[in-house]
């Protein structure tokens, strides 16, 4: 972060798209009461309150995803200090989103906060029309019958789950999943293979066609994908054009095989634009692995599919 936006008089935020934090500017660091250093890796939701926070994971993602934008989203941020009101501009911008934070009037109350998340969420709906009879009866609920907002946050919970663009898994639930999987095999001796996968030249398919083309290869790609795999399997948009496959019960050998089938697949698959292919990195599950060490082989495979020549696959 330069100079400038680090002094900036408003609090800046830039964050992956899975919410992770990774540049915060002195403002915000004030306004939280924790250093900028503190705030790196933390979640943006966990810097605000709980109705914000609701707010926030319910209409950010649809918002961000069709517009690459968000205006004027009023939140409340948790401080060492106590609640205080925002008004939050967002942006995507080279895949990452980027925040900016400005201290508002402090408003009476949770009450007040509902009402007005109320409004807000009223006039999003009159502008994108997206999704208008469920969610006004979901924030009639949450107004009328508080009681109800933990079994609310759970199935937005499973939301934060879903990648906007494909509609497939995101790298919040790979964190679980994957947990999940290495404990099974080390307590259960469960077999299972690690696929990580990228698009070959996906640049190209953006400098040539532009991202809105980009986008709609990504979803046809998670599309084909889904198409591939079995009920007991998992697809993970990894982030970027990267996409990874844990495949349930299957050892690498056999994972091998059903790489190249996908491959193949995807190869002579036919593509609106241009021909696209995918290099493929493969790893069966080994005793004590981690997250980290069965990633790191898959990664170094798939890296090895690229350099020598793309469009293959490879074992780790």
């Amino acid at each position: 972060m330069d100079t400038q936006l680090y002094y900036a008089p408003c609090g800046f935020i830039i964050t992956e798209p899975d919410g992770r934090i990774i540049e915060a500017n002195e403002m915000i660091s004030k306004i939280i009461g924790e250093k900028s250093s503190e705030l790196k890796q933390r979640h943006i939701t966990s810097l605000l309150t709980v109705p914000s926070k609701l707010y926030f994971q319910t209409y950010f993602s649809p918002v961000i995803s069709l517009y690459k934008k968000v205006e004027e989203m009023y939140l409340t941020l948790e401080t060492s200090e106590g609640p205080v009101p925002v008004l939050m501009n967002a942006q995507e911008r080279d895949e990452q989103f980027e925040y900016v934070f400005v201290k508002m009037k402090t408003r009476d109350d949770f009450e007040n906060g509902l009402i007005t998340a109320k409004r807000q969420v009223e006039k999003i709906l009159e502008d994108t029309d997206y999704a208008n009879g469920e969610l006004q009866k979901l924030l009639a609920e949450l107004e009328s019958k508080r009681e109800e907002i933990t079994e609310a946050n759970s199935r937005l919970e499973n939301l934060a789950m879903i990648d906007p663009l494909t509609s497939v898994r995101n790298r919040r639930y790979y964190e679980e999943v994957l947990t999940h999987f290495l404990k099974k095999s080390e307590e259960e001796n469960f077999d299972f293979s690690y696929l990580i996968l990228d698009i070959d030249h996906f640049k190209k398919v953006n400098d040539e066609f532009g991202h809105p083309v980009g986008d709609q290869v990504l979803q046809d790609l998670a599309w084909k994908l889904e198409g591939e795999i079995r009920s007991d399997d998992v697809l993970i948009r990894f982030g970027g054009e990267e996409f990874v496959i844990l495949l349930s019960g299957i050892q690498d050998k056999l994972a091998v095989k059903i790489a190249d089938r996908i491959r193949e697949n995807i190869e002579i698959s036919e593509w609106p634009h241009s021909p696209i292919t995918i290099s493929i990195g493969v790893s069966g599950a080994q005793k004590m692995d981690t997250k980290d060490s069965i990633f790191k082989r898959a990664d170094e495979a798939l890296y090895y599919s690229k350099k020598n020549g793309r469009n293959q696959v490879t074992l780790r």
